[in-house]
């Protein structure tokens, strides 16, 4: 991807840089100053928020802990999903305290996104 194709790119993000920016973009994405391969587009945008869709990966990943689909995790939900981390139980159950805002037992959407923006 060279200059032209990254601008086109940024374009539909309203992104608008000048050439002497794209070249600049290029060169701290790629070692070779003609272009930028896919792959390290597709790793430079992963890392800048802007271009990715947040809100879908926590979506996905909530997919993930909500084995039943039933848009709640339970505590046997993530107790599955985490059976294979070193987490202890008492781990485990102080996680569900700090998660489990409004204290119903299970963790909503929301308040996995919550979990997912702390600093640990």
């Amino acid at each position: 991807m060279g200059c032209d194709e990254l601008r086109a790119a940024l374009i539909k993000f309203n992104i608008t840089p000048t050439r002497e920016e794209l070249q600049q973009m290029i060169d701290s994405i790629s070692v070779d100053c003609r272009g930028i391969n896919f792959q390290a587009m597709v790793d430079y945008c992963s890392l800048y928020h802007p271009l990715r869709d947040v809100e879908r990966e926590y979506q996905e990943a909530f997919r993930v802990y909500d084995t039943k689909g039933t848009g709640q995790i339970s505590r046997k939900d993530l107790a599955t999903c985490m059976s294979s981390s070193q987490i202890s139980n008492t781990d485990f159950e102080s996680l569900m305290d700090k998660v489990d805002i409004n204290k119903d037992g299970v963790i909503d959407f929301e308040e996995f996104k919550t979990m997912m923006k702390m600093q640990w």
